[in-house]
């Protein structure tokens, strides 16, 4: 086994839309044959119940409750049906906010459902939860606070070095292939606590050559950020999983936490 698939098992893909992929079902055995694990984001709630069942097994796939904002106003009537589901599971996303539209009701929208879901969130406090931020990273960590009992992981984080240090300790951010490939995403991850840093692919939106990302292609994360660290693809592996481990450490387990599951994989605590 060469090094760069040795470090598979370690991988964890903290943002994968799996179930949006050409065959979902053909990469969900790939990502089991590697031993990794990802968590599978959804849009919608009703994403996230049909991903519970399709991806029961195997059991490193984690299903996580989404409501995307870009589709807000389509989705905003599901608020009281996302929260009862909130009660099944600890992996929440994708969620947020996203000011690429300039409709100010359709961003006052974005931030009642956001802060809805936080609130639910931080009153049961198991969660592990991965947040869409584009153009409003500033209106994200003010809603997520300092405090927040759960995992807040702001996923293709694109907003100011200001933002990004004005940020707590506690939010991990997950990186992906597109910004180890772009100046400002390296900038941006340089700026980052790397004891803070997690991996994500964000497939299928983004490619390598003409074909999506796949949690495989976290080797090419891993491979950065090796360099930047100045140590082998192996050590800088361990050192994003044990940010993992230690960003959900006494999260009480749900049902559907991992630890219930037969296969190897990494722990999280």
């Amino acid at each position: 086994m060469t090094a760069s698939n040795a470090i598979l098992p370690l991988i964890i893909d903290t943002h994968c839309h799996l179930n949006l992929y050409p065959d979902p079902d053909a990469l969900a055995a790939r990502v089991a044959g590697d031993r990794m694990t990802v968590n599978l984001v959804t849009n919608t709630p009703d994403d996230y119940v049909q991903c519970k069942t399709r991806f029961a097994k195997p059991c490193a796939i984690r299903p996580s409750l989404g409501m995307i904002p870009q589709h807000i106003q389509e989705l905003a009537g599901c608020i009281d049906h996302y929260c009862e589901l909130l009660r099944d599971t600890r992996y929440i996303g994708e969620i947020g906010l996203d000011y690429v539209t300039e409709c100010e009701d359709e961003r006052r929208l974005q931030r009642k459902i956001l802060e809805r879901i936080l609130a639910e969130c931080a009153n049961q406090g198991d969660k592990i939860i991965s947040i869409h931020s584009r153009r409003a990273a500033d209106d994200v960590l003010a809603m997520v606070g300092r405090d927040f009992p759960g995992t807040i992981i702001l996923h293709w984080f694109s907003g100011s070095e200001a933002s990004l240090n004005r940020a707590c300790d506690t939010i991990c951010f997950s990186i992906n292939t597109a910004m180890v490939r772009s100046r400002r995403g390296k900038v941006l991850i340089r700026a980052m606590n790397p004891d803070r840093i997690l991996t994500e692919t964000d497939g299928p939106f983004i490619h390598i050559g003409e074909r999506a990302a796949e949690p495989r292609d976290l080797r090419l994360v891993i491979d950065f950020l090796a360099r930047e660290w100045q140590c082998s693809q192996i050590d800088a592996a361990r050192r994003v999983q044990q940010s993992y481990q230690r960003a959900t450490v006494g999260i009480a387990a749900a049902p559907d936490d991992v630890s219930s599951c037969a296969c190897t994989t990494p722990s999280e605590s």
